[in-house]
């Protein structure tokens, strides 16, 4: 009898073995670039990505991912706690979106260059509480909170954003608004997409970009997978309302990959009000594991 007592007691006091799927992911990019002023080679995205997942006892399902980006500079952590409800769905951290930005860059299609998903508010959020719900069928609800500083002793800033998207037969339309603190205008976005077998087109337009009244920006994109591959092609303008002057930027390409191995050549043309065409090509390649 003391041995199963004692035996009980020390069970106690052992750490639990948790249930939770750990699995790990990331991608890693180069790309050559040749321009009008001379030629540069560069990496792209470098990310590594810890994830942790398991169902609750009562069904809800809770997801933490850890995301390392790196570059020449260093590395930079952002990570996010998901709870999903069944009914709605909690995200926080520093890599989460706010709501406006949870529906957009439906043009974005290039490899690289384009304009697609440029526009924000004036400040880049630092940490975001987003909840997510959908209250009738193919319809998504985001509303979200995010502040723009981490730093207690310094000012923080506030934005406050809310987003719906609906969805049915390969067709979506959304629309989102964020309103940032001591700013006169609300940024807001409006995009389009549709999707049947290999085709793809998307449309994006922001007003206000960077809470500037009247600067918008559009963009559009269309793809076409053929089976090893994209051929896509976007397009964006970018307006500056006050200077009285706009930028317009093209993309056009074609990516092959062989498993989790792409590569893409492209070309990217940025061509500005008061300046000479900017032409750009690229050539790329992206290892996703």
């Amino acid at each position: 009898m003391k041995k199963i007592i004692a035996t009980a007691v020390a069970a106690a006091f052992v750490a639990p073995v948790y249930a939770a799927d750990v699995s790990v992911s990331g991608d890693v990019e180069f790309w050559y670039k040749d321009t009008n002023s001379g030629e540069s080679f560069d990496s792209g995205d470098q990310d590594i990505v810890v994830t942790g997942s398991e169902t609750l006892d009562n069904g809800w399902s809770v997801t933490a991912s850890l995301e390392v980006d790196g570059n020449e500079d260093g590395a930079v952590s952002d990570s996010t706690l998901t709870i999903d409800t069944g009914m709605l769905t909690i995200a926080i951290g520093d890599a989460v979106d706010p709501a406006y930005l949870h529906y957009d860059e439906k043009s974005d299609v290039a490899e690289q260059g384009g304009t697609s998903g440029a526009g924000s508010t004036n400040t880049d959020p630092l940490h975001t509480l987003a909840v997510t719900l959908s209250p009738v069928e193919n319809l998504t609800v985001t509303a979200s909170r995010s502040t723009t500083n981490d730093d207690s002793d310094a000012a923080t800033l506030s934005i406050t954003s809310y987003a719906a998207q609906y969805s049915m037969n390969g067709f979506s339309v959304a629309y989102g608004v964020a309103e940032e603190q001591n700013q006169n205008v609300n940024v807001s976005t409006t995009s389009l997409s549709y999707g049947t077998g290999p085709f793809y087109i998307g449309y994006e337009s922001i007003s206000n970009v960077a809470n500037v009244i009247s600067d918008d920006q559009t963009n559009v994109g269309v793809k076409y997978a053929y089976g090893s591959g994209n051929v896509f092609y976007e397009s964006g303008e970018l307006k500056d309302a006050s200077a009285g002057t706009s930028t317009q930027t093209t993309a056009y390409g074609v990516s092959y990959a062989i498993g989790n191995l792409n590569t893409y050549v492209l070309q990217n043309s940025v061509e500005t009000s008061a300046t000479a065409t900017d032409n750009q090509t690229y050539i790329g390649v992206e290892y996703k594991f």
